[in-house]
């Protein structure tokens, strides 16, 4: 969890194409990433609205069906899967509820803990010295599959299983927090799920035999989001 974690469901976004040809007009636009978060967001109040719909399944394709298909209607055919891409990912960021209904239909391996208050570390001064002196980490994706960081020199990567990467820039905020900005990414979830200069705090909470337990929040949300930080 180098910044965030994000589900990663690409087969639901490849059938895009085929379900829109429907959609298709004449009219062609580029996106912002004022407008990718614009659509994001409208997506987000939509979702809200379908709080009667009690079958994840059908809340889904209802939200795609009323509000991403249409949207991706305006694009022509050979771009629809990028700007789905991208209205996708960022949804995740900016929508917790969309987070959690896709956690609800597939569950990641590793259980996610989310709170709505600002969790206080266990750790004392000369603990948290310690983490700072460690350069090496590695986290659990949404599949399980490991991610490793190098954190050094003010700067974060994460490289993923597939060699590719993201770069980060990180500075402490106080003795147990700190706050990564992100740079670049030549990950298709992550160069997809976050803007350049998106931030992203973190809090040390504790320490385990092999992990620290740590708290991730996207700047501008209440949400705080548990996950391990192992070390090597």
């Amino acid at each position: 969890m180098g910044y965030f974690r994000a589900s990663i469901k690409t087969n639901s976004m490849k059938k895009i194409a085929f379900l829109l040809l429907l959609f298709i007009s004449n009219f062609t636009f580029s996106q912002t990433p004022k407008e990718i978060d614009s659509v994001s967001m409208e997506l987000c109040d939509y979702l809200k609205t379908l709080s009667n719909i009690k079958n994840d399944t059908l809340k889904i394709t209802t939200l795609y069906q009323d509000k991403l298909y249409p949207y991706l209607g305006t694009f022509e055919e050979s771009k629809i899967d990028a700007a789905g891409q991208r209205v996708y990912y960022r949804l995740q960021r900016n929508c917790v509820g969309f987070r959690e209904l896709l956690d609800r239909l597939e569950p990641p391996k590793e259980k996610i803990v989310r709170i709505t208050t600002k969790p206080v570390t266990k750790q004392n001064k000369k603990q948290l010295a310690e983490f700072k002196k460690r350069t090496q980490f590695k986290y659990k994706e949404f599949d399980g599959s490991d991610t490793y960081v190098e954190m050094k020199d003010n700067k974060w990567t994460d490289t993923f299983t597939n060699n590719t990467y993201s770069k980060l820039t990180y500075k402490w905020l106080s003795d147990d927090e700190f706050q990564l900005t992100f740079i670049e990414s030549n990950n298709e979830t992550r160069s997809n799920f976050s803007f350049e200069g998106d931030k992203f705090n973190y809090i040390v909470l504790d320490i385990k035999d092999d992990h620290y337990l740590v708290s991730v929040n996207i700047e501008g949300q209440n949400i705080y989001e548990e996950f391990k930080l192992f070390f090597e």
